[in-house]
């Protein structure tokens, strides 16, 4: 078997590239350097002499993709600019960022395509070591998963979802028979509101999204807790408008007693202020913010992963910072203080902490190393800087697919993969 050679990247503030200039000269001299960068890798690039395919080819390519990526970066760095400035209303940061955020998105899965390529001609090469399921080593599932399999492979499967949705309601006793409750037939307990629903309209929430697979879950989270993606820990039963505000980052969960261990009682928390009047259609709760701080119920003695909840803390409060939600400010403060969450132990991975902040942009450090000490742990051996950061991308990639999803479904333009057979 081949060892795979993974180095020791411990990694610290200071370990990840400092932030793009941030006064507007700057910028703009640092964008003239990069289209000059450019316009010369674009020489290169049509070189009839230059051998497509070529390692040197891709490599050009690469650089040149890097450079791409750079400047789309300038611009929201220079959107950012202006909307702390009020010369353009959140609305409109909000749309436009959206938009840029999509094109760096599509570079970097543009750039990951050229890695893999790259790292096929290196293996056939001699330069690095074959990466097959039989390699030894650290982390090859997570290497397998980045460099060899392909995107289609991240799609959950349907029976998996819908297996796990049965598991689900039967740990959390969604129908209420273990409590002698009565609702009508096929009916189930939003644990959020604590209303029962028609079955139809109910979901099997996932708190960490199952498209990051569990091969990179295993990465963030630490050995063996990746495979809980598809189980119980990682799951809510929820009335479908409060899933869609869940997956939205409207509001987060978080404990109820920070001093309990281990965490038992949960609430809500609402993060996003122009949502709060945003109707639920349900009896007992007319819009999202009258779960502002409500318990969440739970009939059962399973409760969902503290870890995941943590996840999903985090990523939120990153978003509602990258698109200035409103609110955002006072959700932010929550974030330097760290005081909506108790430190029971390390959730996630250190290094990905950072690179998830890097790649949502313009992050105060301060507030993320206020998280880094008691809420990550470190690992004495680490991905390559590079392969942390496409991991990061598709965590922003798959939230941002969530957001596309129920915005599909709003329009009745996409098929729920959680329809199954009662």
């Amino acid at each position: 078997m081949q060892s795979l050679q993974i180095p020791d990247r411990s990694t610290s503030l200071s370990d990840r590239p400092t932030s793009l200039p941030t006064s507007l000269p700057d910028r703009n001299e640092r964008r003239l350097k990069l289209q000059a960068s450019r316009q010369d890798l674009k020489r290169k690039l049509s070189d009839n002499a230059l051998e497509r395919g070529s390692k040197q080819c891709v490599q050009l390519r690469i650089d040149d993709l890097e450079l791409e990526r750079e400047e789309l970066v300038l611009d929201r760095d220079e959107m950012d600019w202006e909307a702390d400035r009020k010369l353009v209303d959140n609305k409109k940061y909000r749309a436009i960022q959206r938009t840029v955020n999509g094109r760096i998105m599509s570079v970097g899965d543009d750039l990951w395509k050229l890695r893999r390529e790259l790292r096929t001609i290196n293996e056939k090469d001699g330069k690095v070591s074959i990466l097959t399921p039989d390699s030894e080593g650290a982390f090859v599932s997570a290497l397998l998963h980045l460099y060899k399999d392909p995107a289609s492979s991240r799609k959950r499967s349907s029976a998996m979802q819908s297996e796990m949705k049965r598991s689900t309601i039967e740990a959390y006793d969604a129908t209420g028979s273990a409590t002698n409750d009565l609702p009508a037939k096929g009916c189930l307990r939003c644990q959020v509101t604590g209303e029962f629903f028609p079955g139809s309209l109910m979901k099997a929430a996932h708190i960490v999204p199952a498209s990051l697979g569990t091969e990179l879950a295993t990465y963030i989270f630490g050995e063996e807790k990746g495979t809980r993606l598809f189980s119980v820990d990682n799951c809510l039963i929820l009335f479908s408008s409060v899933e869609t505000a869940f997956d939205n980052g409207n509001f987060v969960i978080l404990p109820v007693d920070l001093k309990e261990t281990p965490i038992r009682r949960w609430r809500v928390a609402i993060v996003n202020d122009s949502c709060r009047n945003q109707p639920l259609m349900t009896t007992w709760t007319k819009k999202l913010g009258d779960l502002d701080g409500k318990e969440l119920v739970f009939q059962t003695p399973q409760r969902p992963a503290a870890r995941f909840l943590y996840y999903h803390f985090v990523v939120t409060l990153l978003r509602c910072r990258q698109y200035k939600q409103p609110g955002w400010e006072t959700v932010w403060a929550t974030l330097k203080t760290n005081q909506p969450w108790p430190t029971p132990g390390p959730y996630l991975r250190r290094s990905m902490l950072m690179a998830l902040a890097q790649a949502i942009g313009n992050v105060d450090n301060a507030a993320i190393e206020n998280l880094v000490d008691s809420n990550t742990f470190r690992a004495e051996k680490s991905l390559a800087k590079d392969e942390e950061d496409e991991i990061a991308r598709r965590v922003e990639e798959s939230h941002e697919e969530l957001v596309k999803m129920h915005e599909r479904r709003s329009l009745g333009l996409d098929d729920d993969e959680e329809e199954e057979e009662e």
